[in-house]
């Protein structure tokens, strides 16, 4: 079983004396189901498990339920059994039964039983519950694997970990020999991503690496056939904009452009396709702001953004094998822009940060702007070059008095250093450690078939700790 940090949110809210309804959402294939499932059979004594995916007729016989006593009654009978007060009630893939939702508040109230809910597409296909339990549901947002979780799934110790964050927040280097196998292991997650199936694939496989990418082909064609069956009347444009996305990453300008959709292309015609895509947490959405202070709510713009995959093997898959190469060895004829900055755009969302960035004409760009627990405005650069000390539009904002920004961050392939803008720390941080920032930002949120190159031997192993 690869180790998730959701489970620990799950023994969370076990624990709660007052526990209420938990809907645990997130996309297709991230892990839900497997991690719920494995949670009830260590943690309950007895669960009962309605699938309204697999099973039509519990679809059929819960969603005509009027009442909670109806709806244990016919749980009962679905699960051929008595239910025992302290069972553990587990409805999986709610939005085909969305009246369960509804009920939930109910079988609540009763107090016999602990209830979890999932599914997928949950942000677009329960716009339409009648009345959502409001004050009787907590909701866990599932991710795919962050890097801290990738890393447990390759051997490295939490006490390895433990001393990486030591380095971190003491602002020292990591020791020379395991910051090059932490970057390293980088790398490979870039190319392998986070999806339980292809982190399991490239462990099966004896690192396989042309057997993860036919997963991760697998996954986007899925996602696809989700956009065709769910986005009704406009499922051409949200597949439009699916498809466009790794040919707006791979541009130094990253912001999405309407243009490439349409010559004359308009935001609020398409406001409803984005919305789709981030919705059904196919993709993750970076809003700019027109100015870097606290509250940055205040001041976003929702019609400039840029558009990130939700993970960064599945966006590497959809560029040409020999890019994924060049990312694993680091090689420097390539602008590693895109992939490192999706993967900040992962790292963050898993933690809960809203994604936001902050351009000025005159006074450039910052690739990610975040506020901390103690209220302070943190910009974030990220460099894939030698050159990750050139940063103009970093420099602009921490010497504006204007906006009286402390500090900065950049994150590199570079080691932990300490630098300085007109006495304003800038930190330089290595990628790997982007999760561990993140731990003290504010949180808002809640984280192609086989060709013929894929033929060919493409094996890394992860290093040996």
């Amino acid at each position: 079983m690869l180790e998730r940090l959701a489970y620990d949110s799950l023994k969370r809210w076990k624990s709660s004396a007052r526990r209420k309804v938990l809907l645990v959402d997130g996309a297709r294939q991230t892990g839900k189901t497997y991690l719920i499932e494995s949670f009830a059979q260590a943690e309950y004594d007895d669960y009962v498990k309605v699938d309204f995916l697999r099973d039509e007729t519990a679809a059929e016989l819960l969603s005509g339920a009027k009442s909670s006593t109806q709806v244990l009654e016919r749980v009962s009978l679905l699960a051929d059994k008595a239910l025992r007060s302290g069972t553990l009630l587990f409805f999986d893939e709610v939005q085909k039964a969305q009246n369960i939702v509804t009920l939930s508040k109910y079988l609540l109230d009763d107090g016999r039983f602990d209830i979890i809910m999932s599914g997928s597409m949950l942000g677009v296909e329960l716009t339409n519950v009648k009345s959502f339990p409001v004050g009787y549901m907590d909701i866990l947002h599932m991710y795919p694997l962050t890097f801290r979780e990738f890393c447990w799934s390759q051997g490295a110790s939490q006490s390895l970990l433990d001393g990486i964050k030591k380095c971190c927040l003491a602002k020292k280097p990591v020791d020379d020999g395991l910051h090059d196998k932490m970057v390293d292991l980088f790398r490979l997650y870039l190319v392998v991503g986070g999806m339980p199936e292809a982190v399991r694939k490239y462990i099966d496989a004896q690192y396989d690496l042309a057997a993860v990418r036919e997963v991760q082909g697998s996954l986007v064609r899925l996602y696809k056939e989700d956009i065709s069956k769910y986005a009704n009347d406009r499922a051409l444009q949200v597949k439009a904009i699916y498809d466009e996305i790794p040919n707006q990453l791979a541009k130094e300008n990253k912001r999405f452009q309407l243009k490439s959709l349409q010559k004359q292309a308009k935001f609020e015609r398409y406001a409803n396709d984005f919305a789709w895509l981030v919705g059904a947490k196919s993709v993750l959405k970076a809003v700019n702001v027109t100015e870097p202070k606290f509250m940055l709510a205040r001041t976003e713009e929702p019609s400039r953004f840029k558009l990130y995959a939700h993970d960064c093997g599945m966006l590497l898959s959809r560029y040409p094998l020999g890019v994924a190469a060049d990312v694993l060895i680091g090689a420097k004829r390539v602008n590693y822009g895109a992939v490192y900055e999706n993967y900040v755009a992962q790292e963050l969302s898993a933690m809960g940060v809203k994604l936001r960035y902050f351009h000025h004409s005159r006074k450039g760009e910052v690739d990610f702007i975040a506020e901390t627990e103690e209220a302070e405005v943190l910009p974030i650069e990220v460099k894939s070059g030698k050159d990750y000390k050139i940063h103009s539009a970093l420099n602009n904002l921490l010497s504006s008095s204007e906006y009286d920004i402390p500090r900065a961050v950049v994150f590199s392939e570079g080691n932990v250093e300490v630098g300085e803008k007109q006495g304003k720390e800038i930190l330089y941080l290595p990628l790997y450690m982007v999760g561990i920032l993140a731990e003290g930002l504010a949180g808002e949120c809640g984280p192609i078939g086989r060709s013929e190159e894929l033929s060919k031997p493409f094996r890394v192993a992860p290093p040996t700790w």
